[in-house]
């Protein structure tokens, strides 16, 4: 249960974020600045918050790395595309196809991970790709 409790606040700030993100980039913030300010005030909280719980910060190197990569795709490359996206678009166009990252998720896991693929799974994923073209089509662009 609290999984599903921490998935749903993630989704309220993953849904909410954009639109301070596009509120920000309206102006003179570059993309790539943007990211700048984000991954640092992301980084400052975590390191505080791991300092006064007293968190080690010695992991096996691979873990550590992986990692990293993770967060080069998602925190930096992803973030870049996004944030690109946010201030050429509509918010409300371009969260929801950005929201469509569980389906690659979901397709990845399957082939790298070997987790479960079922054809619910695929006609969910149907289902997802097909609301973001009503979405996309609602834009008029």
């Amino acid at each position: 249960m609290r999984s599903i409790i921490f998935a749903i606040l993630a989704s309220f700030m993953w849904g909410t974020a954009p639109v301070l993100f596009k509120l920000g980039l309206r102006g003179e913030v570059h993309p790539i600045s943007a990211l700048v300010f984000h991954n640092l005030s992301a980084f400052s909280l975590a390191l505080v918050i791991t300092i006064v719980m007293g968190m080690k910060l010695n992991y096996p190197f691979r873990e550590v790395m992986l990692i990293m990569a993770g967060g080069i795709m998602s925190g930096f490359l992803g973030l870049f595309f996004f944030f690109e996206a946010v201030k050429r678009g509509e918010v409300s166009v371009v969260a929801p196809i950005a929201s469509t990252s569980p389906i690659w998720g979901a397709l990845i896991a399957f082939l790298l991970l070997g987790e479960p693929f079922s054809w619910l799974r695929a006609f969910g994923i149907l289902l997802v790709v097909c609301g973001i073209v009503l979405i996309s089509l609602s834009s008029g662009k």
